[in-house]
């Protein structure tokens, strides 16, 4: 029987003839990769994500790395959460810029 497209691959091939994908390379372990962005944070005067929801996702993708990495990755994912904090206070208030306080009864 004739294969309805000449492109589509046998789906009964053996492992064999099909085309050997490139191993992919390893993924940094999450305690190395917890203290390289601790270590851009601290260096960083504003946050290095340009949206609030890049920031949102990296605060999710550190909290799930510091529990794959046990009690030391919790460290540093706490480090790494107040290091956030940090740039997000600087980026929402400037030393420089004036208070704008509502007054009452105005």
């Amino acid at each position: 029987m004739p294969r309805p497209a000449p492109l589509q691959p046998d789906l009964f091939a053996t492992a064999a003839a099909t085309p050997e994908e490139p191993p992919a390379a390893p993924a940094p372990a999450p305690l190395d990769e917890l203290r390289a962005l601790l270590a851009q944070l601290r260096d960083a005067r504003e946050l290095p994500w340009p949206t609030l929801p890049a920031a949102m996702q990296q605060e999710y993708r550190v909290l799930h790395l510091g529990r794959l990495a046990g009690e030391e990755g919790a460290r540093l994912a706490a480090a790494i959460l107040d290091e956030t904090e940090r740039l997000f206070a600087a980026t929402d208030s400037p030393a420089d810029a004036p208070v704008n306080r509502p007054r009452h009864g105005s």
